[in-house]
């Protein structure tokens, strides 16, 4: 019986999730580094207010900046726990994705089992996040915080995917994640960044998503068109990710390779048996056969050809 491609879609989809389940690391993360970090942002940073340029309000807003901190601090721990459990589990299905593809598992199915694990990973996290930050206070829109903190995981999921593609330990992958997602949100923090407000911050991967975040913490303001600005970058990571796993799981050998004979040439059957003592008998339709091994530790006796 052959499966679907909504079978196969189903058990790459479970494959995807047990696999993020089993990440020790980012779970650990999860329950532990979020609280702990937005704790000691809480007693770090003094409640002051601080000026903030909302682009959806279109003008500068006073916040509290222990509030504010708290913020960027949630982000901040979003886009690195998801980044880094979709970089893990794309590197090290990667062989097991390619045999697969080359068994004849749909690459779609395989895909969009990767983004549908992401928006699941994303969603949680955000969500343990979002219900933290409310031990500290009330936003005005809860629900758009959260679409905001999930947007923002998953624009560094879809980054984790690439960086994945590329990076083989994961030594470097956590390194230009945490480095990554640290000067993207910090920047955009105008306690850290007095200067904010600058032209340049809009090109950051979670710019869109630290607008709507703040907006709908500190005002009533809608702002769904910024968080586009974080799917967009989650679409060009993915279409990004798609190129590189077709090349990954493409069968290398067969490209440039033909399996049909050279015009004008003699086919040949080369056939081998096994005698009674269990040794290998080699015979050939168009006479005798140079035979050359390459086993470890042997001499061959013919010049075998490069």
């Amino acid at each position: 019986m052959t499966a679907t491609w909504s079978d196969s879609l189903s058990d790459a989809t479970r494959h995807e999730i047990t696999q993020h389940s089993r990440n020790r690391v980012a779970l650990a993360l999860v329950l532990v580094f979020i609280p702990v970090w937005l704790l000691l942002v809480n007693v770090i940073i003094p409640s002051e207010p601080v000026d903030f340029h909302s682009r959806p309000a279109g003008r500068t807003i006073a916040v509290d900046a222990n509030e504010l901190g708290m913020i960027s601090g949630a982000m901040n721990a979003v886009t690195l726990i998801v980044g880094f459990m979709m970089f893990t589990a794309v590197r090290r299905s990667a062989d097991f994705d390619r045999r697969l593809v080359l068994a004849g598992f749909p690459r779609s199915a395989l895909l969009l089992a990767k983004l549908l694990a992401l928006l699941a990973a994303a969603g949680v996290v955000a969500l343990y996040a979002s219900l933290l930050l409310l031990l500290f206070w009330r936003p005005e829109q809860f629900v758009l915080l959260l679409v905001s903190l999930s947007v923002s995981g998953l624009t560094y999921g879809g980054i984790g995917i690439v960086l994945a593609m590329v990076f083989r330990t994961e030594l470097a992958g956590m390194f230009l994640i945490i480095m990554i997602s640290l000067v993207d949100v910090m920047v955009q923090n105008p306690i850290i960044t007095p200067s904010s407000a600058g032209g340049g911050v809009t090109l950051l991967p979670t710019f869109g998503a630290m607008q709507s975040a703040v907006a709908a913490a500190f005002t009533e303001d809608l702002t769904l068109r910024y968080l586009l600005l974080g799917i967009l970058w989650l679409a060009l990571a993915a279409a990004a990710g798609l190129y590189a796993f077709n090349h990954r799981t493409r069968d290398h050998n067969l490209d440039g390779k033909s399996t049909e004979p050279h015009q004008g040439a003699e086919a040949v059957t080369v056939l081998l048996t096994t005698r009674s003592d269990g040794t290998l008998q080699v015979s050939s339709s168009s006479g005798p056969v140079l035979l050359c091994t390459r086993l470890t530790g042997s001499t061959p006796d013919c010049p075998c050809p490069k």
